[in-house]
C-alpha cells in the first residue's frame, strides 16, 4: 500500500472489489494490502506534518523545472540590471578576469603573489563565457560582461530549485512554497544571486549542501558525501568561513541518530563506528576538491599557494599593522540591520524558529508527528529539524564577533535565513490552526476554511511587496554609473569617431543635439568605429567615483582608465604588467611581484594621473553640500570651466537622506519628497572635439 511514502495499517485502508469475479479466498488466509488502494490518511514524509488537515490532499508544488523557470527569469532581469555595490566585486575579479582574457585590467595587491590571497581558480571557473566569445571575436566587452552575469544567474537559479524542491520533500511542502515565493521576490536573492563574489559562489554550494543535509539521517555514506563535498566546494573554492554552516550536519553525523535510524542501543559502538567512518570518508572527498584548486593557484603564482589558508590567517592572524580592520569596522548590529533591510520581516522570524520550535512542542506537538511513532533509537523530528536551523546563528554569531563586516559575508547563509524563516512562519500557522481546532472543536472545518493560507500568504504578500521596495530603491537610486558608461560607448565614442572621420556616417551631423544624434546612430547599426578610436588616445578618469567603477568590462578597449587624485588616502588599484612582460598563467604577469604595493592600505603616488591628461571624467555632484565639506581634492567638477557635462544622471545624495526613504521606494503620497539627489555625470574635458578634429 503506498500512502506518500510511508506504510499505512491494516485497519487504515479501504479496498475496492474488482470488476472481475475473484475466487473465493480460503478462511484464515492472510491478506496482504493492494497496492493499488489508497490511504484515507495521506500523511506527509517530512520532519512537519500537517495534523489538523489530514483528509485533505496536498496543494500544488511547482517541480524542479517548473520552479527553475519560475526563478531564471527573475535572476536574469537581475543579472541585466542590479548596479554593483561593492567595489571588492570590482577589483578583485572582475578586473582580474578581464586582465586574463584581454592582457588589461587593474592590480590589487591581494594578487600580489608576496600575499597571494585571492584564487585564480575561482576566476577560471567563471570565465567560460568571457574566453568562448573572445575568441570568436565578439567585438562587444559588453555582452561578455553580461553574459557572465547571466551564467551566474541561471546557476544560482537550478541550485535554489534543488533547495526548494529538497524543502518540500524532506520538511513540509508548505514549507517548501515558503521557501520558493520567499526565494522569487527577496531583495536578498535579488542582488546577491548574480554577483561575481566568492560568497555568492559559497551561497550556491551551501544551498547544495543544505538540500542534501534535510534528508533524514541513514547509515549510508552517500548523503554525508554529497553533503561535504558541497560544503567543501563552498569553502575551498568560494569563502573559507562559509564552512561554518555544516558543523551542525557533521555532530549531527557523529551524535545524532536520526528520525529513521533504527539501530537497536545494544549496537551504539558498531553505529558509533560506522557513521565515524562514513564521515571519514566524506571528509577525505571534500578535501579532495583542493588539488585541482592549489595546482592551479600554484601555477599561477609559481609556488606553492593554499589561497583558503591564507585568506584565514590574514582575517584571523594578521601582521601587525595590517587586517581587515583597515578597511572599516561595524557595531555589533550590523548584521542585525542588514538583514532587516533585505528580509524585511522574515529576518526577525527566522532567528526565533528554533525558539517556535519549543513553544510549537507545547501548543501543537502533532505538528511533529505522532510520538507513538518514534521509537527511542529515533530522534525526534523536533530535534532533527533544531539541528537544522542551528547553522544560522552559529555563522551569525562568528560574523558579529569581527569588527570588520560587509554584507557580502552574509551571503553564504542566504538559504538558511530563508528554511528558518518558512519554518517558522509554518509554526505560526499551526499554531492559528490549534487555535481554530480549540474553538471550533470542529476538524472538518479546519479543513474547509481558508483562514490559515490567507495568513501566511499575507505575510509573504507583505514581504514581497517591502522587497520590491528595496529592489525600486536601489535601481532608481544607484543605477547612474551603469548609465554614464553605456552613454560612454554607445553614443560619446561614436561622436568623437565621426568627429575624427566624418566618413563613416556621412548622414551623421556629429555636431547635432543629444536627442537626434542618438536617433540617427541607432539607425546605423553596423557602425564600428574601433579603428577610428584608437590613435586618438582617450582616457578616462575617475577620481573619488573610483570605488563605483563597474569594471573595464564597461569601458572599450580603445579608451585607457586612470585614477586621478581625491581625499581617499588608502592604495589604489595598480595597472596590471602587461602580457609577457612576466611570468605567469596564460602568459599573464600572474607570478610577477608589482612594484608600489602593500598590504596596510597604505595610498602609493604613482595611480595618479593630472587631470588635464583626462580626455573625460567620470565625477557626481552634490549641490546640496556646502562647499566647506569639499575636499581641494575633490573640486566639484561638473560645473567648473575646465569640463562640460555629456550625460549626467539623477543619483541619491544618501548622507542628506532619510536613512528609510533612502532604503524603500514606497509609492505612497508625499514619500521620498526629503530625499536629495545630486547629478552623476560623464564630463568632457573643454575643447576635446576641436583637437579630435584637428588632430585628423
Amino acid at each position: 500500500m503506498q500512502s506518500y511514502g510511508v506504510n499505512v495499517p491494516q485497519d487504515q485502508q479501504i479496498r475496492f472489489r474488482s470488476s472481475k469475479q475473484r475466487a473465493p479466498v480460503p478462511a484464515g488466509t492472510k491478506l496482504e494490502p493492494s497496492p493499488n488502494a489508497r490511504a484515507l490518511r495521506p500523511v506527509e514524509p517530512g520532519l512537519l506534518k500537517d495534523p489538523n488537515l489530514r483528509f485533505a490532499f496536498g496543494r500544488w508544488s511547482p517541480n524542479l523545472t517548473q520552479a527553475f523557470r519560475f526563478l531564471v527569469l527573475i535572476r536574469w532581469t537581475a543579472g541585466m540590471y542590479t548596479a554593483i555595490s561593492d567595489c571588492d566585486e570590482v577589483f578583485n575579479y572582475w578586473e582580474p578576469l578581464h586582465y586574463l582574457v584581454t592582457g588589461k585590467g587593474f592590480q590589487t595587491w591581494e594578487y600580489s603573489p608576496l600575499y597571494a590571497i585571492r584564487s585564480y581558480f575561482y576566476l577560471l571557473a567563471h570565465s567560460g563565457p568571457a574566453f568562448a566569445l573572445r575568441a570568436i571575436g565578439f567585438p562587444d566587452k559588453r555582452v561578455i560582461f553580461f553574459g557572465t552575469r547571466l551564467m551566474l544567474a541561471t546557476l544560482s537559479s537550478f541550485v535554489e530549485a534543488v533547495f526548494y524542491r529538497a524543502c518540500v520533500v524532506h520538511v513540509s511542502s508548505h514549507v517548501g512554497r515558503y521557501v520558493l515565493w520567499i526565494q522569487l521576490f527577496s531583495a536578498a536573492f535579488y542582488s546577491a544571486a548574480t554577483s561575481f563574489l566568492p560568497s555568492t559562489f559559497a551561497m550556491y554550494f551551501v544551498m547544495l549542501g543544505t538540500a542534501a543535509s534535510l534528508s533524514p539521517v541513514q547509515g549510508g555514506w552517500k548523503r554525508i558525501s554529497f553533503a561535504v563535498l558541497a560544503y567543501a566546494i563552498a569553502g575551498i573554492v568560494g569563502w573559507p568561513f562559509a564552512v561554518l554552516l555544516g558543523v551542525p550536519l557533521v555532530l549531527e553525523q557523529l551524535f545524532v541518530r536520526g528520525t529513521l535510524q533504527r539501530s537497536p542501543i545494544t549496537q551504539s559502538a558498531l553505529w558509533a563506528m560506522r557513521r565515524a567512518r562514513n564521515l571519514g570518508i566524506a571528509l577525505a572527498i571534500g578535501a579532495s576538491v583542493a588539488l585541482p584548486v592549489v595546482f592551479v593557484d600554484s601555477a599561477a603564482y609559481h609556488k606553492l599557494v593554499l589561497v583558503p589558508l591564507n585568506i584565514i590567517k590574514y582575517n584571523l592572524f594578521p601582521v601587525e599593522g595590517a587586517g581587515p580592520e583597515l578597511y572599516g569596522t561595524e557595531p555589533w548590529y550590523f548584521y542585525l540591520l542588514n538583514g532587516l533591510i533585505n528580509f524585511n520581516l522574515l529576518f526577525p522570524l527566522a532567528l526565533v524558529a528554533p525558539l517556535l520550535i519549543l513553544v510549537t512542542l507545547r501548543a501543537d506537538p502533532k505538528r511533529f508527528g505522532d510520538v507513538r511513532d518514534v521509537s527511542k533509537e529515533q530522534t525526534h523530528p523536533a530535534v532533527s529539524l533544531a539541528i537544522r536551523l542551528a547553522p544560522l546563528h552559529l555563522y551569525l554569531a562568528v560574523l558579529m564577533l569581527q569588527k570588520h563586516k560587509e554584507e557580502r559575508f552574509l551571503y553564504p547563509a542566504y538559504a538558511h535565513i530563508v528554511l528558518n524563516a518558512a519554518v517558522g512562519l509554518y509554526l505560526v500557522r499551526g499554531w492559528v490552526e490549534a487555535y481554530f481546532l480549540k474553538v471550533t472543536q470542529s476538524p472538518y472545518r479546519a479543513t474547509r476554511t481558508g483562514l490559515f493560507s490567507h495568513f501566511t500568504r499575507a505575510v509573504i504578500v507583505l514581504t514581497g511587496l517591502i522587497s520590491f521596495a528595496r529592489i525600486s530603491a536601489l535601481h532608481n537610486y544607484y543605477h547612474a554609473p551603469f548609465n554614464a558608461y553605456h552613454h560612454l560607448q554607445n553614443y560619446e565614442l561614436p561622436r568623437v569617431a565621426l568627429v575624427a572621420h566624418p566618413e563613416l556616417a556621412p548622414a551623421i551631423d556629429p555636431t547635432l543635439p543629444q536627442a537626434e544624434f542618438a536617433e540617427l546612430l541607432n539607425k546605423e547599426r553596423a557602425l564600428d568605429v574601433r579603428e577610428a578610436l584608437s590613435p586618438l588616445g582617450l582616457r578616462l578618469c575617475l577620481g573619488k567615483e573610483w570605488h563605483r567603477f563597474p569594471s573595464s568590462w564597461l569601458v572599450p578597449d580603445e579608451v585607457e582608465t586612470r585614477w586621478v587624485q581625491s581625499a581617499f588616502d588608502g592604495i589604489m588599484p595598480g595597472v596590471w604588467e602587461a602580457p609577457g612582460m612576466g611570468k605567469g598563467l596564460f602568459g599573464r604577469a600572474t607570478a610577477s611581484v608589482p612594484k608600489s604595493m602593500n598590504m596596510f592600505n597604505r595610498a602609493e603616488g604613482d595611480r595618479f594621473v593630472d587631470p588635464s591628461s583626462c580626455s573625460y571624467l567620470i565625477d557626481v555632484d552634490f549641490p546640496h553640500r556646502p562647499d566647506s565639506s569639499l575636499s581641494p581634492l575633490e573640486p566639484r567638477y561638473a560645473v567648473s570651466d575646465e569640463w562640460e557635462r555629456v550625460s549626467c544622471h539623477p543619483f541619491l545624495d544618501a548622507e542628506n537622506s532619510p536613512r528609510l526613504q533612502r532604503a524603500l521606494n514606497l509609492p505612497l503620497p508625499g514619500w521620498g519628497k526629503a530625499l536629495k539627489w545630486g547629478d552623476y555625470c560623464l564630463l568632457r574635458r573643454k575643447g576635446l572635439l576641436e583637437e579630435v578634429r584637428e588632430k585628423a
